[in-house]
């Protein structure tokens, strides 16, 4: 696709993007099809802030958390943009009930394709440009919009991820300060919690963090 097909696709997403009116299912249906496509496709990540306000809670598999916007786009959505910046999102099914006055919940399953280009952080440590194509993983989410002081938001989501397959993927992606930090917590040596100048970390933690780092 040419450079004048991308951004007519991009201007025709937009218009709908800024133009809905949340008055039925269908359509917030639709906007949160079409936000989709802006983020992953075109990898407009401040666009995440426009649904995710500061008390988004989002919900994912294996009692994990992230609240806000910020967590969001620091910790899930810029570090992927290293790991495949040509994905193509491709919704399998997408659903919407509710109403303007009470607000309305949605579901939705989509796979991803593209590729890893050569260099960039993937589950092997480096990307080789190999593809991966739509179906070889499934994504599951479900969500709560609501009026917030007269701005629609997501309140509530629930993510089914892949989060395995994710955490190989971006775990050689640098800038990725929470894996760092993490990490400390894990072994006990939280650098919050270490105030001494005199603190030495142990050896056996130093090698553990410098194989995770060569992997």
């Amino acid at each position: 696709m040419g450079r004048k097909e991308v951004l007519a696709k991009r201007h025709a997403l937009e218009e709908y993007y800024y133009n809905c009116k949340f008055e039925t299912p269908e359509e917030v249906a639709k906007q949160f099809e079409v936000y989709t496509k802006l983020i992953w496709e075109f990898h407009q990540a401040g666009l995440v802030y426009d649904y995710y306000y500061d008390e988004t809670k989002v919900n994912q598999e294996g009692a994990t958390r992230m609240k806000g916007g910020v967590d969001v786009t620091e910790i899930h959505t810029i570090p992927s943009f290293a790991t495949y910046p040509n994905c193509s999102s491709d919704f399998y099914e997408i659903y919407c009930v509710g109403n303007p006055e009470h607000g309305y919940c949605f579901g939705q399953v989509t796979t991803k394709s593209g590729s890893y280009p050569k260099g960039a952080p993937s589950m092997k440590g480096v990307g080789t440009g190999v593809d991966f194509n739509a179906g070889d993983q499934w994504n599951f989410c479900q969500c709560y919009v609501n009026k917030i002081e007269g701005r629609w938001v997501v309140t509530d989501e629930w993510l089914c991820y892949g989060n395995e397959i994710n955490r190989r993927r971006l775990d050689n992606s640098r800038p990725y300060y929470k894996s760092i930090l993490e990490k400390f917590e894990d072994l006990g040596l939280s650098p919050i919690s270490q105030k001494n100048e005199g603190f030495k970390m142990p050896e056996a933690a130093v090698e553990e963090i410098r194989e995770e780092v060569q992997k």
